[in-house]
């Protein structure tokens, strides 16, 4: 099986690197693209008005595992 890499420069970082389904389909890229947007608006969303300091997100992520899991 191969397995295709998409390595993304991101300026000021480190680089982002996404495994690439296979096979590489239209509808497989669609999807790709669907769940990055996705993930990406997750972690928007995360860090506006995210605490700042180290006790305060550590808090905040305990928090959100004693959370009901959504369906």
């Amino acid at each position: 099986m191969t397995s295709h890499q998409l390595t993304v420069s991101i300026p000021g970082n480190k680089p982002a690197l996404v495994t690439l389904p296979q096979p590489l389909t239209l509808d497989a890229l669609a999807n790709l693209e669907q769940a990055i947007a996705d993930t990406v608006g997750i972690w928007r969303r995360d860090l506006v008005g995210a605490p700042r300091d180290a006790g305060a997100i550590e808090y905040a992520s305990w928090l959100q595992l004693l959370q009901p899991a959504r369906s």
